[in-house]
């Protein structure tokens, strides 16, 4: 939830004290989950690499600052996972975003597959690996067809909710 005052100036330092939700007139706990922006990330980037998605391949050449602006000042790990018909692991998880980036930067085309479910269980996977005091995210950059996958929708979305992790997506 975001609050503003009436000027527009986002309010930071509410509490739960500072609301009384009721439903039907009878009052109702309220928990308001703490900010995580300032916990360490790990994140998984995971890219096809193989099927249609070969063709995007030269637009992740230049995502430096992309991914600097959205890990932020956190401490971080990185991994850069390719996909077609099977996940490819291409380093271990790394705190420099520049290796990351140039992983991305160096992607070869892949076969013709293109298994975005297996693709995301292998990187939950991954993230799954790493100490708890880490939040996990996936950013998936694919097509929006998957092609050849062995992981069912139902397994992927049980594996993202089981460990937390937030997906971001870009077709």
């Amino acid at each position: 939830m975001l609050v503003k005052t009436k000027g527009g100036q986002v309010i930071f330092s509410l509490t739960a004290d500072d609301f009384h939700l009721t439903d039907d007139g009878v009052p109702q706990d309220l928990i308001l989950d703490q900010d995580t922006d300032s916990q360490p990330l790990a994140l998984a980037i995971v890219v096809e690499t193989g099927g249609a998605g070969a063709r995007h391949l030269i637009d992740y050449r230049q995502l430096d600052a992309i991914l600097d602006a959205l890990i932020g000042g956190v401490e971080h790990r990185v991994v850069v996972i390719a996909f077609d018909s099977l996940p490819h692991l291409l380093g271990p998880f790394t705190p420099d975003t520049a290796d990351a980036s140039q992983r991305l930067a160096s992607l070869r085309e892949g076969d013709s597959g293109g298994a975005i479910l297996d693709g995301v269980a292998f990187a939950v996977g991954q993230l799954r690996a790493l100490p708890t005091r880490y939040r996990r995210a996936v950013l998936l950059l694919s097509e929006t067809v998957d092609q050849g996958s062995k992981t069912t929708l139902s397994e992927a979305l049980r594996l993202i909710s089981d460990t937390n992790t937030t997906m971001y997506s870009f077709g």
